[in-house]
C-alpha cells in the first residue's frame, strides 16, 4: 500500500504544525472503521479523517464530507465524551513506524483537565484507532477491540494497559553512513534481492519507497545483491541517502501517479519511476492522500454496488434458465405422448375383438407394413375405458405443451432482458449509472423497494437521466447506457428520420444519430456510431461485431415490452471491431455538456 512510514512522517509533521491548539468541535464515525474530527482554529474548520479500514487506512485532512449514521456507534460516543471541546497538543509519529499519537487536552466529567492520546496504528488489516489515558497507560476504548481469542500477544480491550505494536529491529535511514549501509546490505544472503533487503533493514520504507530508491539508482527492481558490484552499490547508496535526507529534513514533494484517470499510487517524495505525464504534484501530503483515497473509496463503492446488482441478475438468470429447461422437458414429453392418441384410436378400432387384460396386441392400421403394437392395459378397466384414459393423457400433455410453449417464450424474453441488464452493468462507470439500473430492477420487481419509515409508503423511484450526447464530425450521437435511457432514446428523443443502431442479437446499448438537416449520413459517422454500439455491448472484446442500423420509424415497442426491448425492420448491417483506442479517439474532445455533469467515459476497472 502507499501509506508507509515516509508518508506517516510527512503527515505527522504537517498535522503537528497545523493543529497545535486546534479545538475539537465535533466527532463523527461515518463507517465502522473511520472517524472524522472537525477541528476549529482561528475561524478555520478542518476535517481530519482517521481510517482503520484495511485498504484505506491512514490519517489526513479531507475536503469530502461524509454521511453519518443516525445513531453514533459506541466508540464515537466514547470519543465525544473524552475529547469534544478539547484541544490538540501534538501529533507525533512513533519512530518511523506507521503509528501516530495525537495528544489532546480536555475537561473530564469531574471538571478537571485531563490528557488523552488517540493512537492511530496503520497496519493493513490489523489497523486500529485506540483512545489511551497516558497517566495510567490504560486503554479507554478502541475502534477495533482485540480479545485474547484473536491475539495472544497483544489484547486491545478497555481497562488493559496499552502495549505498542511489536518493535521491529530496523535502522533509521538517516542514522547510517556509507560503511554502515554496506554492512547492512551484505548481512543478508547474496541471492536476496535489493528491494526485500531495503524493506527488511530500514524503518519507514514500504515496497513503493524501496522501488523508488532502486529506480533512482538506475538498477532494475528486484535485482539480486550478488549481481551488484562496487559501482552499483555506490549508485544505490547515493539514491538511498538522497531519500533519507528528504525524510530527515521534512521537506516533501507529494505526488500522485495517475494513469488514464485512475490514481495508481501516492507518495511524500517524487515518484521518478513513473512517466512525467502520469505524475501530479500536490501542495500537501494530505491533499495527495485525500485525492488518492477518495478515488479508492469511490471505486470500491462502485465495485460493491455493481457486484450486488450482478448477484441479483445472476440469481434471476439462473432461475429463468432452470425454468426454461423444465419447460423444454415438458414440450419434449408432449411429443412422446403422441403415442397415447395412437393407442386410444387402435383400442377403439379393435374394440370388438379385445378382452380386458394386462396387454392388447393389435394391428397398427397406420403402419404401411401392418405391424402389430403391444398396448399396456389396466385390468380393472374395460377396453373403452382404457382408450378414454389414453385420450385423456394425450389431451393433458398437449394442453401442458401449449402452456409450456407460451411460458418458454416469456422466459426467453426475460432472459434477453436480464442479459441487457448485465450489459448495462458492464458499461456502468458511475454510481449514478448503477442507481438507475437499480431503479429499473425495482420497477421490474427483481428488487423490493423498502417502505418509508415515516408513512410506510414506497419510496419514489428516481427518474432516468438523459442519455449522454457525443458530437461526431458535427453530428449529434446519443448513447443509451441502460434500458431506461434506451427507452428515452426511442420514445422521446428520436425523430422518424434519425438513424438507430444496435448490435445484432447481442445485448447492448442503443445508439441514435440525430439527422436534423435531412442529409445522408456520412460513412465515417456511421462507422464511429457503430463502434460505440459495439463497444457498449456484450461483444466488446469481439472482432467484426455485426451492428444493425435503420431509421427510427422502423423501430417500435410491442405492447407490454420491458424497458429497452424493441423490434425493428428494414435494417442494414455493418461489421466493426471496437478497441479502447478507437473509442477514446471518438470521445476525446467530443463530449457535449449534460445536466448534472454526466460524462461518457469508457468503463475501466479501478
Amino acid at each position: 500500500m502507499s501509506y508507509d512510514g515516509t508518508v506517516m512522517r510527512a503527515v505527522s509533521l504537517e498535522l503537528d504544525k497545523i493543529l497545535k491548539g486546534a479545538r475539537i468541535d465535533r466527532i463523527y464515525q461515518p463507517t465502522r472503521n473511520e472517524l472524522l474530527l472537525l477541528l476549529k482554529q482561528q475561524g478555520c474548520v478542518r476535517r481530519l479523517l482517521l481510517s482503520a479500514a484495511a485498504q484505506e487506512a491512514g490519517v489526513y485532512f479531507t475536503s469530502h464530507p461524509a454521511e453519518n449514521p443516525a445513531e453514533p456507534p459506541l466508540f464515537c460516543m466514547v470519543l465525544r465524551k473524552h475529547l469534544e471541546g478539547g484541544r490538540v497538543l501534538s501529533c507525533l509519529q512513533r519512530g518511523l513506524e506507521r503509528v501516530m499519537e495525537i495528544t489532546c487536552e480536555a475537561v473530564d466529567e469531574l471538571g478537571e483537565t485531563a490528557r488523552r492520546v488517540l493512537v492511530v496504528e496503520i497496519m493493513g488489516k490489523h489497523s486500529n484507532i485506540i483512545l489511551v489515558d497516558p497517566d495510567r497507560n490504560a486503554i479507554i476504548d478502541a475502534i477495533r477491540r482485540v480479545p485474547a481469542t484473536v491475539s495472544r500477544y497483544r489484547q486491545v480491550l478497555p481497562g488493559l494497559p496499552y502495549q505498542p505494536p511489536p518493535p521491529q529491529d530496523k535502522t533509521v535511514p538517516w542514522e547510517v553512513d556509507h560503511d554502515g549501509f554496506c554492512r547492512k546490505l551484505f548481512s543478508y544472503p547474496l541471492n536476496q534481492d535489493l528491494n526485500s533487503i531495503l524493506l527488511a533493514a530500514f524503518s519507514g520504507f514500504g515496497p513503493q519507497t524501496v522501488s523508488e530508491i532502486v529506480c533512482r539508482s538506475g538498477l532494475e527492481d528486484n535485482t539480486p545483491l550478488e549481481y551488484c558490484g562496487e559501482y552499483e552499490i555506490g549508485r544505490l547508496w547515493r539514491a538511498f541517502s538522497q531519500v533519507a535526507h528528504e525524510l530527515e529534513s521534512g521537506v516533501f514533494s507529494p505526488e500522485v501517479a495517475v494513469r488514464d484517470q485512475t490514481p495508481l499510487a501516492f507518495s511524500a517524495i517524487p515518484m521518478t519511476r513513473y512517466p512525467a505525464e502520469w505524475r501530479r504534484r500536490f501542495d500537501s501530503i494530505s491533499e495527495a492522500a485525500d485525492f488518492y483515497f477518495h478515488y479508492r473509496k469511490a471505486a470500491a463503492m462502485l465495485a460493491q454496488k455493481k457486484n450486488d446488482l450482478l448477484q441479483v441478475v445472476r440469481k434471476e438468470t439462473l432461475r429463468c434458465e432452470k425454468k426454461a429447461g423444465l419447460l423444454l422437458d415438458t414440450i419434449r414429453e408432449a411429443e412422446e405422448c403422441r403415442k397415447f392418441q395412437l393407442w386410444g384410436e387402435l383400442l377403439v378400432a379393435h374394440l370388438h375383438s379385445l378382452r380386458p387384460g394386462k396387454e392388447a396386441e393389435v394391428v397398427n392400421y397406420y403402419d404401411p407394413d401392418g405391424r402389430t403394437v403391444n398396448i399396456p392395459l389396466n385390468e380393472s378397466l374395460s377396453i373403452i375405458e382404457n382408450a378414454q384414459r389414453y385420450f385423456q393423457k394425450y389431451r393433458k400433455s398437449q394442453n401442458a405443451a401449449r402452456q409450456a410453449v407460451l411460458q418458454h417464450e416469456e422466459t426467453s424474453s426475460e432472459l434477453e432482458y436480464l442479459a441487457s441488464i448485465a450489459s448495462a452493468l458492464d458499461n456502468a462507470a458511475s454510481v449514478q449509472d448503477l442507481d438507475e439500473i437499480k431503479a429499473e430492477l425495482q420497477e421490474a420487481g427483481y428488487i423490493k423497494t423498502p417502505p418509508s419509515r415515516a408513512n410506510k409508503t414506497r419510496q419514489a423511484v428516481p427518474a432516468a437521466s438523459l442519455p449522454p450526447k457525443v458530437i461526431i464530425d458535427g453530428w449529434e450521437v446519443y448513447l443509451g447506457k441502460n434500458n431506461r435511457q434506451n427507452d428515452l432514446l426511442v420514445t422521446r428523443i428520436a425523430r422518424p428520420d434519425d438513424i438507430w443502431l444496435h448490435t445484432r442479437n447481442i445485448p447492448g446499448a442503443h445508439v441514435l444519430v440525430k439527422n436534423q438537416s435531412g442529409k445522408e449520413l456520412p460513412p465515417t459517422v456511421l462507422e464511429k456510431a457503430a463502434l460505440l454500439a459495439a463497444y457498449h455491448s456484450r461483444a466488446r472484446l469481439s472482432a467484426n461485431v455485426p451492428v444493425d442500423y435503420t431509421l427510427r420509424k422502423h423501430v417500435w415497442k410491442t405492447k407490454g415490452a420491458r424497458p429497452g426491448m424493441v423490434r425493428y425492420q428494414n435494417q442494414q448491417t455493418i461489421h466493426v471491431t471496437a478497441t479502447e483506442e478507437k473509442i477514446k479517439a471518438i470521445l476525446d474532445g467530443s463530449l457535449a455538456p449534460l445536466p448534472g455533469g454526466q460524462q461518457l467515459i469508457p468503463p475501466e476497472a479501478p
